[in-house]
């Protein structure tokens, strides 16, 4: 009888377990009578005694927690960056954005403010030509201020420092110089005088709140803006009133009165207002739960064994719960140092792209909430494999019959084990929800979130598992079953512990996040472009005036550059005001639409129909002679989109305002402009006459060969200075620009996603190391090569990375179309390339990640292996 007999002795007629060896490692005292520190004794024993197997688990939460703490924290140090910089990121304390200069109701209503101490300045901006004489003009993004009051916070830093400017001085920016070649000290035309560039701009202080910018920057003085001529009444212009207020102001009073006063014209924001990370936590839940799962099966014996010696399941699974938390405080700890570094490399990025210097702070909450969260969701997935435990039978030990301890594929689940699995699925749900509305502060999108992410892993999961079987039922080929490579390494996606499904899903997530990036930019870009199919206008005309409409119209229909131009189109800036009567304010309107209202529209008129354009509703009014003999009722054709936003109909009656009057306009038609043509594309078309006392500004599109649009530029900037041409070239490239910096942040996350994914293949394989060690073996016994072998493991990896490029991929090109129909109701074209390009990618990185995570199993001899199963 061995020690552990002697000391505790058994039932009458019982035998002794010959588990010798695991007598010697368990304490019966402590399985009957558990104390505290014993679960986390023997978790940390387990833990010890096979490190190499949890590494892989362990840098998966490090890189889920990284992310984490890397977003979070970024966004806690660019919350922190604004709320202390926050007045001179406005460059004020309260900012009026409008599309219109202020009336003159609006300006006595601000001197009052001023007589109470509330002082303010007004900003300009707009966009122009640049030229310096000497080639052809850039489209350039100008800024006029009153520079003795602007900025009320902050200040704008040029270069010299000490520069002021005047009428005939302007400060322009570092790509200004780069495009046009030129120099501090030399002269550059804009509108219909010269200027001298007095300085360049090294830093605004309110860069980021001016929004979306056309081209290199302009400053100009007040004065200097009006000399050069570019903003006349009716101009497109954003109008910024900047106020400053005392310090015993009531912030909240002051918009107020301004919103009595200015309403929807302008929008009011105050310096209190200017202030996916979860998904790689949840890729490196997978792998806690494959190799928790992986680790238990190869356990068995020794649960077995301590069930036989007395211990209870709820004793046994406090010991693999406290494994668990060993892995979830070490990876979450290595986590949130590589994220808090990791945060400063991304404020290093967005520098490049924003003008602001993120002051970062140590990201005590962000670090906090990423060690908290990684060690929920190491337990949430983990507890499938922990409630496996009660399953274990202590008669499997006694009878050795550790290789049956799962079910047989086609063995009937027990009522009880499914409830225990309905249950574990239930808690992993309600936990990610529980931790995406900790982590995102919103209950909404955490909510959205947690759904969209429980679904994408069940269709991930559903469509892998088809994938493998599809997979299976292709090895029975002849074809395949000739080839020992093939068919050995298709086989091993089945070996138990494999977790292929795991995998694949961990890896698609990743793929199918990145892919959408890109499937959803290139297929912005491609509408874009389609907008401008090969007869459509490539150059645009803005800002011309009455006086100058006669002499454009001569200038295009003589060049010979022109291949084809459109007539002007006349136009006027307008606010809706009511439609039947009723103001804006009293209509039951959804929120999409009151924010649709809150623009200026640009108001035109058509005697004849806009070709590729469907009437949908009503129809196109008469021809009508150039002068009729008396007035007519003014009627206008409304935009689809703005008809259905609004529950506009035949016969409703709309009535705007604008600089000279109001304009009132019953509906005749409801229309539908073919998405694909571009040119003007206004919601509200008028009937002639309409606008005929108003004050116009007109716009114009022409097609020219690219190779010369730059000379038709510079014939019109040097003929009509005020004329800004816009080309659509310049237009893609601004996009695109955007784009890249808008895809940057989520190629960030998706590249923690695709390294956890391949974490959790290298720890299902340390998981199965043993195992597979005895497979190489055995099949060396029988005459495998190490080559053999090694492309056997290349066969396995690579038929799994392919497979998980190929589902991420599909979900990817769905997610886009779904969005693309909703975005821009164009139909999606899908393109197998990338598909199969991130299926190659993801194979070579899984071949890769596979051999790194293999080493040393083929080379073991095969004799050593047999005794040690024999022993």
């Amino acid at each position: 009888m061995d020690r552990l007999s002697e000391t505790y002795p058994l039932p009458p007629g019982g035998d002794g377990p010959t588990a010798s060896g695991l007598a010697g490692r368990v304490r019966v005292e402590a399985m009957t009578n558990p104390c505290r520190a014993f679960p986390l004794l023997m978790a940390w024993r387990e833990t010890r005694a096979a490190p190499g197997k949890f590494i892989f688990v362990v840098i998966s939460v490090a890189l889920g927690a990284a992310a984490l703490t890397a977003v979070t924290g970024f966004n806690e140090s660019v919350r922190y960056t604004l709320l202390r910089e926050a007045r001179s990121l406005m460059a004020a304390d309260i900012s009026l954005r409008m599309p219109v200069e202020p009336s003159a109701e609006e300006i006595d209503f601000l001197d009052r403010l001023k007589s109470r101490g509330i002082d303010s300045t007004r900003v300009t901006e707009t966009v122009s030509m640049a030229s310096t004489g000497q080639g052809p003009p850039v489209l350039v993004s100008v800024k006029g201020a009153d520079l003795g009051r602007y900025p009320f916070y902050g200040r704008i830093q040029l270069q010299p420092p000490n520069v002021q400017l005047d009428a005939g001085t302007v400060a322009v920016s570092d790509d200004l110089l780069l495009r046009l070649g030129t120099r501090v000290g030399d002269s550059i035309e804009i509108g219909n005088r010269r200027f001298r560039i007095a300085a360049r701009i090294v830093k605004e202080p309110d860069r980021m709140t001016t929004g979306f910018t056309l081209g290199p920057r302009v400053l100009f003085t007040r004065d200097g803006l009006s000399g050069a001529g570019i903003v006349i009444p009716g101009s497109r212009i954003t109008e910024r009133l900047l106020l400053k207020l005392r310090p015993d102001d009531d912030l909240e009073a002051t918009k107020k009165e301004l919103s009595d006063i200015f309403g929807r014209r302008a929008r009011i924001t105050d310096y209190t207002e200017t202030n996916p990370q979860l998904i790689a936590l949840i890729v490196a839940g997978l792998g806690v739960g494959a190799t928790m799962q992986s680790h238990l099966r190869q356990k068995i014996p020794n649960i077995a064994f301590m069930k036989c010696v007395g211990g209870r399941s709820d004793h046994i699974v406090s010991i693999y719960i406290a494994q668990a938390l060993i892995i979830g405080c070490t990876g979450s700890l290595i986590g949130i140092l590589l994220g808090a570094f990791a945060q400063a490399e991304f404020a290093r990025l967005v520098s490049r792209y924003f003008d602001i210097a993120v002051i970062l702070v140590w990201p005590w909450t962000a670090m906090l909430k990423a060690v908290a969260a990684s060690l929920a969701t190491v337990f949430l997935f983990a507890l499938p494999a922990l409630v496996a435990i009660s399953e274990v039978k202590p008669a499997l030990i006694l009878r050795k019959e550790v290789s049956g301890e799962t079910l047989a594929p086609g063995q009937p689940r027990q009522p009880q084990r499914v409830r225990r699995s309905v249950v574990a699925a239930a808690l992993i749900t309600i936990g990610l929800w529980g931790i995406a509305v900790w982590v995102g502060s919103s209950i909404k999108y955490a909510t959205v979130f947690a759904a969209i992410l429980i679904g994408s892993l069940l269709v991930l999961g559903s469509l892998g598992g088809i994938l493998l079987h599809g997979i299976r039922r292709l090895s029975q080929f002849q074809i395949i079953r000739r080839s020992a490579v093939l068919r050995h390494g298709i086989a091993n996606l089945y070996r138990p512990g494999a977790h292929a499904t795991a995998i694949l899903a961990s890896l698609s997530i990743g793929v199918m996040v990145t892919l959408s990036i890109y499937f959803l930019q290139n297929s912005l870009l491609e509408e874009v472009r389609l907008t401008a199919p090969p007869d459509t206008p490539n150059l645009f005309l803005i800002n011309i005036t009455d006086r100058e409409r006669d002499g454009i119209t001569r200038l295009l229909e003589n060049d010979p550059a022109v291949i084809e131009h459109q007539a002007l189109s006349p136009s006027v800036a307008a606010q809706l005001s009511t439609i039947d009567g009723k103001p804006l304010e009293q209509l039951p309107l959804e929120e999409g639409a009151r924010r649709f209202l809150n623009t200026q529209f640009v108001l035109t008129w058509a005697r004849d129909m806009p070709p590729a354009t469907d009437i949908l509703e009503g129809s196109w009014w008469p021809a009508q002679p150039a002068q009729p003999a008396q007035p007519t009722e003014s009627l206008v054709s409304v935009q689809e989109f703005a008809a259905q936003a609004l529950g506009l109909k035949v016969g409703s009656i709309l009535e705007w305002t604008a600089i000279g009057g109001n304009i009132r306009a019953r509906v005749a038609n409801v229309r539908r402009t073919n998405a694909l043509r571009a040119g003007a594309n206004n919601q509200f078309i008028l009937s002639p006459g309409t606008l005929d006392n108003f004050l116009l500004v007109y716009y114009g599109s022409i097609r020219v060969k690219p190779e010369n649009a730059a000379a038709i530029q510079t014939r019109v900037f040097q003929q009509f200075p005020t004329v800004t041409v816009i080309n659509a070239a310049d237009i893609l490239e601004i996009i695109q620009g955007v784009m890249d910096q808008v895809s940057l942040a989520t190629r960030f996350v998706s590249g923690f996603a695709i390294l956890g994914g391949l974490v959790v293949l290298a720890s299902s394989i340390a998981g199965s190391r043993y195992r597979r060690i005895r497979e190489t073996a055995i099949l060396k016994t029988v005459g495998a090569t190490r080559g053999m072998l090694l492309r056997m493991l290349c066969a396995e990896f690579a038929v799994i990375g392919s497979a998980a490029g190929i589902i991420g991929g599909a979900l990817a090109a769905v997610a886009s179309a779904v969005l693309i129909g909703q975005l821009l109701d164009t139909p999606y074209k899908f393109s197998w390339l990338p598909v199969f390009f991130a299926a190659a990618s993801t194979a070579m990185l899984t071949v890769l990640t596979g051999w790194v995570a293999s080493y040393g199993i083929v080379d073991r001899k095969p004799l050593d292996i047999l005794r040690q199963i024999e022993s």
